[in-house]
């Protein structure tokens, strides 16, 4: 296996490690609040991170791969849940960030074949960005406009588990 090969395996790993965690997050966001609004807005980003998990199944090839150190997503949605909303979604347009630039790069060292769920994987961290960046703009009627496309891009894929 060549560096690049397995730069690019480890990153899908990686990639869908992240999905996982991502949808426990904001599970437990949507769970530890009491605004309705909130929310339904939280079960939707949790259900992008499963429908981006889900495509990215099919390319994570073995099930014993080691599991990357992350932080607790108890703690973390405590911890993001008790910050005003405002500076919740600012901080969340800065963590995206560099997803945004690592699923890049995984999309430039893609495989053909693997395209299509890297697209989708990429689509998804810059959606969660514009979810964000609309609703600081006071966007809260579309703000999920761009989740929920990729959400149906990726239901609708041939590659959906």
């Amino acid at each position: 296996m060549t560096s690049a090969s397995k730069g690019y395996r480890d990153g899908i790993l990686s990639a869908w490690q992240g999905e996982q965690w991502g949808r426990e997050f904001f599970e437990l966001l949507a769970a530890g609040t009491d605004d309705v609004d909130r929310r339904a807005k939280w079960e939707v980003l949790a259900e992008l991170e499963r429908a981006t998990g889900d495509i990215l199944l099919p390319l994570v090839a073995a099930a014993d791969a080691p599991r990357e150190k992350r932080a607790d997503p108890d703690a973390a949605a405590a911890a993001y849940g008790a910050l005003p909303y405002a500076d919740a979604l600012q901080q969340m347009m800065t963590l995206v960030e560099p997803a945004i630039e690592r699923f890049r790069e995984l999309l430039d060292m893609a495989p053909e074949e693997d395209r299509e769920a890297v697209q989708i994987l990429f689509d998804h961290e810059a959606a969660i960005q514009e979810f964000a960046k609309r609703e600081l703009a006071g966007d809260t009627e579309t703000s999920l406009d761009p989740v929920r496309d990729v959400i149906a891009r990726a239901r609708a894929s041939e590659l959906a588990a």
